[in-house]
């Protein structure tokens, strides 16, 4: 069980903006699948061990894992489940780059990149942070799998809050699970929080080379 460290107040701040930067990340979901994206169901995570994954799911999912570094520390999982990594593979990569699964976890792993990217610039500029996505990794797994690694996760991480969020393309019925893990350095930032300080406008995700660097991936793939 994850004890909050915030006031309510606070508690309130850090809901809202989790959301600035969950809507973030869907405006660059959208421009990768160019579709809409709804972001459902987005919930502050009390206990690690209560059924993260959907309900309704027994097959196998994608993990995408990103640990956030810097003036905070953090670990992001993006989750997908088999039948929704087929469509966005099919969204993104050309058919002929459909059965190569190098490709398809390339796709999947710049996706998290993007992502996470999105999640984290708007993060940092609220809260006038240092903080930035080291190099993610992907791993297939079972439920009982995910369950093993979740508690893994708990028993190594003092996690002062977690939140869940679904994200949902309107047209293609695409779906993935966003789950963001802070641990203690994310309190004193709630706490301290400087209205005045936090940027709200407009800014692009990395720096020139990083751009370069996906450009470089996407001009690859599709020639």
């Amino acid at each position: 069980m994850i004890q909050s460290q915030f006031t309510v107040e606070n508690a309130y701040l850090i809901n809202d903006i989790t959301n600035i930067a969950l809507g973030n990340v869907a405006n660059s979901l959208s421009t990768v699948l160019k579709d809409e994206i709804i972001v459902r169901n987005v919930l502050e995570v009390k206990d690690l061990n209560n059924q993260l994954l959907r309900k309704d799911y027994d097959g196998n999912v994608f993990v995408l894992t990103t640990n956030i570094i810097g003036d905070m520390k953090a670990e992001t999982m993006l989750i997908i489940h088999n039948e929704d990594e087929q469509g966005i593979i099919e969204k993104i990569l050309p058919r002929t780059e459909w059965g190569k699964k190098q490709m398809r976890e390339a796709m999947l792993l710049e996706l998290d990149n993007i992502l996470i990217a999105a999640f984290v610039t708007k993060f940092a500029n609220l809260f006038n942070a240092s903080i930035y996505g080291h190099v993610p990794g992907i791993k297939e797994m079972t439920k009982a799998d995910f369950n093993g690694y979740i508690k893994e996760r708990e028993e190594s991480m003092n996690v002062s809050y977690a939140l869940k969020a679904e994200l949902g393309a309107f047209k293609s019925r695409v779906n993935m699970e966003l789950i963001c893990m802070f641990d203690e350095t994310l309190v004193p930032f709630v706490n301290n929080f400087d209205m005045e300080k936090a940027f709200v406008g407009h800014q692009e995700e990395g720096n020139k080379e990083s751009k370069e660097d996906k450009k470089g991936f996407f001009k690859n793939i599709f020639g």
